[in-house]
């Protein structure tokens, strides 16, 4: 791989094929997702993959908490769209933190937080990367938050829920998203 053409080539798919993603691929992403950098080494993402049936159960879930949160007159933010393509998608993946900031007296719980976020949100990129070397399409998922509780009690767990992402063969391919120049968000100090 070409890594600074798979950064460019990349793409957040909303539409996938409902062809399966073998198993032992999940995994090989998953170990790829592993060799992230992460701060003080402590690694703290902790993986659910969900397919089949309990990506289902887990749509239907997300579905409740939406329908929940429209009757209750709720923003919830683009989840509706989100629950579409992770219906479509063949594979979920719930992305939690494992380590707990109230393990830390303040003000350092604090800084845990934004750490931990810092690794887990690279360990997220490694894997959207690594899936587009292998022809895949991601979707990185954050409106999943409207739905911690729910979901933690779906997953049988207690860590917190930091995002989700849908993996399968694309069923589109989306053009570049607009982006702003980095010259108008870059200081240079000499």
């Amino acid at each position: 791989m070409d890594t600074a053409q798979a950064i460019a080539d990349r793409r957040s798919i909303r539409r996938f094929k409902n062809d399966p993603v073998k198993r032992d691929v999940i995994e090989q992403l998953l170990e790829l997702t592993i060799q992230a950098p992460s701060a003080k080494n402590d690694q703290p993402w902790k993986f659910v993959v969900t397919t089949h049936e309990a990506k289902t159960r887990l749509v239907k879930t997300l579905q409740a908490a939406l329908e929940e949160a429209d009757a209750q007159g709720q923003s919830t933010g683009s989840l509706r769209s989100s629950i579409r393509a992770m219906d479509e998608a063949p594979v979920i993946i719930l992305v939690f933190n494992r380590i707990r900031r109230d393990d830390f007296p303040e003000p350092h719980n604090y800084a845990k937080l934004l750490v931990d976020t810092q690794s887990i949100g690279a360990a997220i990129q490694t894997f959207l990367l690594a899936a587009h070397d292998m022809g895949l399409g991601t979707l990185w998922i954050c409106d999943v938050l409207y739905a911690t509780d729910r979901i933690q009690e779906f997953a049988s767990c207690s860590d917190e829920l930091v995002a989700a992402i849908a993996l399968g063969v694309p069923a589109e391919s989306p053009q570049k998203r607009p982006r702003q120049e980095w010259q108008s968000l870059t200081t240079w100090m000499d």
